[in-house]
């Protein structure tokens, strides 16, 4: 009677403990989410204004109008503190009509960076030093790559090292090359240098992809590093580069996995562009982690277009149709969201935004003035 009684008592909390664990289940999935305005940033400017930084305080941001070359150094009342154009010859230039990457330092000073070259600005951008980097970074960006991301007075950059030979990067690319690379700003030393993830998409089906750029985001003295054609996040200790875990991302029906480009197609890397997806993004909102996508259509669709039809209504009409931007809300590492929002975020250090409210085509929306529109996660 007793076994009888110990038994009946265990089976009863065994079935507290399942449902328990179901309820927590249930309760970490959410139906919907909200992408909401939180801020914006108002500029007496009209032109074409890219969010290049900001300071980690967000007590000011550097944009860059594409049609004019100036870079503007904005307050977060939209003042405009300065309007400079810095690019080609002369004494104060980067010596280039483009360049790959802008950012703030910790020291309040400015980093550009060119193929080859950096050039160290103060807060005014008056020049305080010009150098060649021993890094080839590899990306097939211009003009804003996510390829670096300065961290204190260290710097992550995905690239190749000059003095390494030529063929050997390129004939282990993407599979037994170091392109992940921490060292130090003041004298380019190495701190570490590791592979990509042998899970990863690039190691597993290694050739050329559309996308090369990482997407890397420092939170938490963690670094957060995606691949764009991986459906994973690699969190790493930063500067040893050490692998701490990974986060599957786990995207739905309406993601289709990136593969190498055949290099023997005509517009091959084109109509990958419309069959695949990729990672656009991430970034940290009120505790969650959110990532987007591009859907991709579907292979049949693409395979039936005429070679000769990149751009035309044909090929346009898919585009259309499925490449369409895809969230993601994380808990943790536990997805608890997935759905389709009309608009694009870009992601800038600590903040999500976009140049839109949800549903404005660009198109559509007359303006006298830039505005930027500064996002964040809402769950009910």
């Amino acid at each position: 009677m007793k076994k009888l009684f110990v038994f009946a008592v265990s089976a009863v909390l065994l079935i507290n403990l399942i449902s328990c664990q179901d309820s927590k289940e249930e309760n970490t999935v959410v139906n919907d989410i909200e992408l909401a305005i939180i801020d914006s940033l108002q500029i007496d400017h009209l032109g074409e204004l890219y969010l290049i930084d900001l300071k980690e305080d967000r007590s000011e941001y550097l944009l860059y109008d594409v049609f004019t070359n100036d870079f503007l150094r904005v307050d977060p009342a939209g003042n405009i503190l300065q309007q400079i154009n810095r690019t080609g010859d002369g004494k104060d230039n980067y010596q280039s009509d483009y360049f790959m990457t802008v950012q703030y330092l910790e020291s309040g000073d400015i980093l550009i960076e060119t193929f080859g070259m950096q050039f160290i600005y103060d807060g005014e951008f008056a020049l305080k030093d010009k150098r060649q980097t021993p890094f080839s970074p590899v990306t097939n960006r211009i003009m804003g790559s996510t390829v670096n991301l300065p961290i204190g007075d260290m710097m992550f950059s995905h690239a190749f090292h000059t003095e390494d030979p030529r063929e050997e990067f390129s004939e282990s690319f993407y599979v037994d090359y170091p392109l992940l690379t921490s060292y130090k700003l003041d004298d380019f030393s190495v701190i570490a240098k590791e592979k990509l993830p042998r899970e990863s998409q690039m190691v597993l089906n290694p050739g050329s992809y559309n996308f090369e750029n990482p997407l890397a985001v420092y939170h938490n003295k963690e670094l957060y590093i995606n691949f764009t054609s991986s459906p994973e996040i690699y969190v790493y200790n930063f500067p040893s580069m050490e692998l701490k875990r990974t986060i599957a991302l786990n995207p739905g029906e309406n993601y289709m996995q990136n593969l190498p480009s055949d290099p023997n197609e005509n517009f091959g890397k084109f109509f990958n562009r419309l069959k695949y997806s990729t990672f656009e993004g991430f970034n940290f909102s009120n505790g969650y982690l959110l990532t987007w996508y591009k859907g991709g259509a579907p292979k049949e669709e693409v395979d039936a277009l005429p070679r000769n039809v990149v751009g035309q209504p044909e090929f346009l009409a898919l585009e259309k149709k499925y490449k369409k931007t895809y969230y993601q809300v994380f808990d943790g590492d536990k997805k608890i969201w997935e759905g389709e929002k009309d608009i694009k975020l870009t992601s800038c250090r600590n903040v999500l935004y976009s140049k839109l409210k949800e549903g404005e085509k660009a198109d559509e929306v007359e303006k006298d003035f830039e505005t930027f529109y500064f996002y964040g996660v809402n769950i009910d």
